[in-house]
């Protein structure tokens, strides 16, 4: 399948060539010219297809063989037939095709940009779809024997089904560390929480997913010579807790030439490198 873009107004348009028929609408129109004909004598603007479902809707496609709002070109659009009533919106995204006659292929004519259908608003399309000179031309194949063959696929989004979220970096001015002094080592369980700490006035622990490079140490009380190790952690509403299993042999924390455990007492430090917050965007 080869492609093109290009731009019509603040809309890209990308055209391209594809074998297969469109998945919704198949719409062949015989004798043309005599029907365009027949409906500029009634004052007849538009041929609209039957009516197809897509998305919970029914639609059309709306064509101007005289263009809408352009010249020289057939404008192409869909149209939503059921009634929308209030404010509630359509949001749904588009691609036209034409039949080469010649090669059995479709020429594609797309809009990359979701549409809002509603009650004030009930047509979107493209209205340069095809220019009058090339539909016309024999040599392309799209109207031979006055019969040609339009079609359309159409996709609704579902805006409520959509989840945004961001990624984002703090700004690593705004990074602290945190030392939490531990008395009486002997005498506590294998394992001892901190008190909670906050880094900008976010709580360490939140439901929401947060990375942290973090850089654990266990101070040196005599020569200030520390122990140290980096680590990158996610945090989410399922894993609140995470560090290093080896981060010191017992041995050395209780070496006596170390000054790591003095007194019965040890300084742990963790210091924030880099912390990414990971959130859902409303």
């Amino acid at each position: 399948m080869t492609s093109e873009s290009s731009s019509e107004g603040d809309n890209k348009i990308i055209r391209a060539v594809r074998a297969t028929q469109p998945m919704h609408l198949t719409f062949e129109v015989e004798a043309y010219k005599e029907l365009v004909e027949l409906y500029e004598r009634f004052e007849y603007e538009s041929i609209i297809s039957t009516q197809f479902p897509a998305g919970g809707h029914s639609w059309a496609l709306v064509i101007y063989p005289k263009g809408k709002g352009v010249h020289d070109h057939i404008s192409l659009y869909v149209k939503l037939l059921d009634k929308i009533r209030g404010g509630k919106c359509v949001h749904a995204s588009f691609k036209f095709f034409v039949l080469n006659n010649e090669t059995e292929k479709y020429i594609t004519i797309q809009d990359v940009r979701t549409r809002s259908f509603n009650a004030g608003h009930r047509e979107w399309g493209i209205s340069k779809a095809i220019s009058a000179k090339d539909f016309f031309d024999k040599s392309k194949g799209l109207l031979v024997n006055d019969s040609c063959t339009f079609g359309v696929e159409f996709y609704v989004v579902d805006r409520t089904l959509i989840r945004n979220s961001r990624l984002s970096m703090m700004e690593k001015q705004t990074y602290r560390s945190y030392t939490w002094p531990i008395y009486d080592l002997s005498t506590i369980r294998p394992s001892l929480f901190s008190p909670q700490f906050k880094i900008e006035d976010r709580s360490c622990w939140r439901e929401e997913a947060i990375y942290v490079d973090v850089q654990l140490k266990l101070k040196d009380q005599l020569t200030g010579e520390d122990h140290e190790k980096n680590v990158g952690i996610w945090f989410d509403s399922e894993k609140d807790r995470e560090g290093l299993d080896d981060f010191l042999e017992l041995a050395e924390l209780n070496n006596p030439t170390k000054g790591y455990r003095l007194d019965d007492r040890v300084m742990i430090e963790a210091a924030i490198n880099n912390m990414f917050i990971l959130q859902q965007i409303c």
